[in-house]
Parts: structure tokens; C-alpha cells; sequence
């Protein structure tokens, strides 16, 4: 049932099927009698390591213990949920990709934080990452609390525009200008590239370029309307960037764009910010002191960047839950992002650190990844996300392989959508 529901690992089924038959809680061997450990599950690799190493301050400085258990994405999503589903209350925080919100927070699997933040969070928190903490989105109970502030941000190449004495980009439109300049005039380079394999990198890479055009996934009755015209317009621009991006494309995810990138093969590109330390290494890139940054463009409307912040949630089994939320507020307080942030574990989710001097000083594109996190746009809030990006995903890539035409494949893709939310 659950690897129906949950697309669960038959190792994350056993390891949670004997937590929940012992009573286990992670860490309670090594406490003593009437002493409090808590445990966090979190995503493996820098913000793992940088949580481990904020926990171990933490008890450094008020004796309590933490344990970090880091894990893969899709491992630790799939154990948080298990943990709650058999009441195991191996957890008492969990990290959270922020698309999975609606599922935990439908699903009753975190712990309404209201309780302990009654007067919200502090307005130096950037609206749009706490939006993403409440269910309905923005408006409704807080479940999570906002820990890391990803975004994508427009990527491109300063000295080819000022070669060609042009000017960055404010739409797609302009996208398509200096992409078509570029990839006439310069031998060695393309003026785009999209990221553009099936499922997941596609959507992601093409969700801007519809919301920019005014497409809405769902409406306001959550009903499907990738079909709409805004959804036509944006595809014949995708087309049109497909066309300026390097052979092969159809089949590029986030390794072959950064070596595409950072091998100076490319103008323009939509990307994480993670990737600002693989163009500016001066051992593996072609490019440092040549790419900027922008607020990924606009269109119809506004600049329209994806978000993707890391939330913190509180699973609604964890036994020791007024300790796990003084933790949570050490981890989002503006002292312990900062140190984070410095030791590469993430960007933060605070405005005013986004003008830190040692932060800028080390991130030269903190500036745009705010201009980013003010005008972003969350994946559609629903538990049947991940459904739809799959379905909407196929479709995408046939039409940009040319399977099927654009009004088609968004029909079909709407008909599919439609029969997920059903």
C-alpha cells in the first residue's frame, strides 16, 4: 500500500516497520536516563553538513543533543513519511523540499506550528519563502519554517552582450534577440540552452518561460489550463530557444548544462545558484569573471523565477516537540544562517542577509538571487505534483523533439492532468 501511494524503497518499508514495532527513537542509546536527543533527517550534502555542524554548536552552547541523519532526496522524503505512517517517532524534524508541502500538510503528517509562533515570523523572513511554509498556500496554519531561500536565476555571458554593445535582458523576447546574435556571430557558442530531458528537468526549465507568458498550471478551481494560449505562446518560445541552444538539448539535465556553461559553449541559461561556484573556478571553467546574473526575464507579466526553498517541519509523532521547535527557531535565526551560508550549506531565507558584507563578499550574486526570491513563483500546491510533472513532462518533451505539435501535446497533457486531480 504505501509504495502504491508513496513510491517507497523496500529498505525505507523495513527500516521504518522496525522502528515502529521497537518504539525506536534515533539516538535515545546513546542519552542518558531522562535526557532529550533529537533527531533530524535531512538531505545529504552541503546543507547536511552545515546542519550537522550548526547541531553541534547548538549542543556546544545549551548542552541539548541533536543528531543530523542525512540522506538522499528521494530517501528522505519517502522515510518522513513512513516514520509518521506507522507512528514510529523516529523524527522530530524534518527537512522538506518545499513542492512536498501540501502532501505533509494534508497528509496531517507535521505539526501545526501556530501554537509557537503567534505573532507570525518577523518581518525580516522574504514573503514569498514563508508563503510556502502555510497550507493553503500563503494564508493557511504554519506547518514548516523557511530554512534555505533557492531560486533559479538567469544566467549570461557580460562580455559577449558587450561585445555586441547589447543590453541584459529584461524579457524573453529580448532572450531571443541576443540568442539569435550570438549564435550567428560567435563560432564557438550558442546563444541558449535548455535543459531539455524528460519529466522533472523539463518542466522545471520551462515552467518560468510559461509563467512569464501569464500561464497558470491550475486556477483558482484548481483545474489544468497548461493548454491555455499563454501555455501555446510560451512553448513557441521554447521552440524558438531550442533552436538557439547547442544539438542535443532534448536530452540535457543540470551536468550537461553546466559543462556547457562553464565551457563557455553558451550565452544564456536558466540555473540554481549552486552553480555560481562552478563558473567562477578558475580550474574547471573557461568563463570566470564573464557570467552575470539576473532575475530570470519576464514577459506578459513580471519576472516570473522558480523558487525551491528547504523547510523545516516538525512530524506530528516526534515525542519531544517544544525541544524541536527552540532548535528550529536557532536554525532560521539570522546569527545561524549567516553561518550557514558562509560554510556553503544554503542561501538564506532573511532579507537583511542579503546585504550582509561578508555574505556579498563571498556571494557576488546574492543581489540577483534576492531580486530572484522577490519575484518568484511556487510549483503549483498540491499533493499530486509530482503526478503531474511527470505527465506534463512526457508531453513537453515529445513536442520538443517534435513527436507532436504544441496544441496537441498541451491537450493531451491537460486531458492526463485532469484525470490525476479527478
Amino acid at each position: 500500500m504505501f509504495r502504491k501511494k508513496f513510491g517507497l524503497s523496500l529498505l525505507a518499508v523495513v527500516v521504518l516497520m522496525a522502528f515502529a514495532l521497537t518504539g525506536y527513537n534515533a539516538g535515545a542509546a546513546t542519552a542518558k536516563p531522562g535526557e532529550v536527543t533529537l533527531t533530524l533527517a535531512a538531505r545529504a550534502g552541503a546543507m547536511g553538513d552545515a546542519l550537522t555542524e550548526s547541531a553541534r554548536r547548538y549542543e556546544e552552547i545549551t548542552g541539548k543533543k541533536i543528531q543530523v541523519i542525512c540522506m538522499p532526496y528521494a530517501e528522505l522524503k519517502e522515510t518522513a513519511v513512513l516514520d509518521v505512517r506507522n507512528n514510529a517517532g523516529a523524527y522530530d524534524l524534518v527537512m522538506l523540499d518545499d513542492p512536498w508541502m501540501p502532501e505533509f500538510s494534508q497528509g496531517k503528517l507535521l505539526t501545526n506550528l501556530d501554537e509557537y509562533f503567534k505573532d507570525g515570523l518577523d518581518d525580516d523572513f522574504i514573503e514569498n519563502c514563508v508563503a510556502l511554509c502555510r497550507d493553503p498556500y500563503g494564508k493557511g496554519p504554519l506547518f514548516a519554517l523557511p530554512a534555505i531561500g533557492n531560486v533559479t536565476m538567469f544566467y549570461y555571458r557580460h562580455d559577449l552582450l558587450k561585445k555586441y554593445n547589447l543590453s541584459p535582458p529584461k524579457t524573453w523576447d529580448d532572450v531571443i534577440k541576443i540568442a539569435e546574435i550570438v549564435t550567428k556571430d560567435e563560432p564557438d557558442a550558442y546563444g541558449y540552452v535548455v535543459r531539455g530531458q524528460r519529466g522533472n528537468p523539463i518542466v522545471a526549465d520551462y515552467l518560468p518561460v510559461f509563467w512569464a507568458y501569464g500561464g497558470e498550471v491550475l486556477d483558482e478551481n484548481m483545474k489544468p489550463t497548461v493548454n491555455s494560449e499563454a501555455g501555446i505562446k510560451a512553448m513557441e518560445t521554447y521552440l524558438k530557444l531550442k533552436e538557439l541552444s547547442p544539438k542535443g538539448c532534448e536530452t540535457f539535465d543540470s551536468d550537461q548544462i553546466a559543462t556547457a556553461l562553464t565551457q563557455g559553449q553558451i550565452a544564456m541559461t536558466i540555473a540554481w545558484p549552486s552553480w555560481v561556484s562552478q563558473v567562477d573556478n578558475p580550474e574547471s571553467s573557461k568563463v570566470v569573471g564573464k557570467i552575470e546574473f539576473l532575475a530570470v526575464p519576464g514577459q506578459a507579466k513580471d519576472s516570473a523565477a522558480m523558487i525551491g526553498n528547504w523547510l523545516m517541519g516538525i512530524p506530528v509523532t516526534s515525542r519531544n516537540k517544544e525541544e524541536a521547535v527552540e532548535f528550529a527557531k536557532w536554525i532560521i535565526s539570522k546569527e545561524t544562517q549567516k553561518e550557514m551560508a558562509l560554510m556553503g550549506g544554503g542561501a538564506p531565507t532573511r532579507k537583511s542577509l542579503y546585504s550582509d558584507p561578508d555574505l556579498t563578499a563571498k556571494y557576488r550574486h546574492y543581489p540577483a538571487q534576492l531580486s530572484a526570491l522577490l519575484h518568484s513563483v511556487a510549483r503549483p500546491r498540491t499533493p499530486y505534483w509530482s503526478q503531474i510533472e511527470d505527465v506534463w513532462g512526457l508531453y513537453l518533451s515529445q513536442i520538443l523533439v517534435g513527436q507532436i505539435d504544441i496544441r496537441e501535446g498541451l491537450d493531451r497533457a491537460n486531458k492526463e492532468i485532469e484525470k490525476i486531480l479527478k
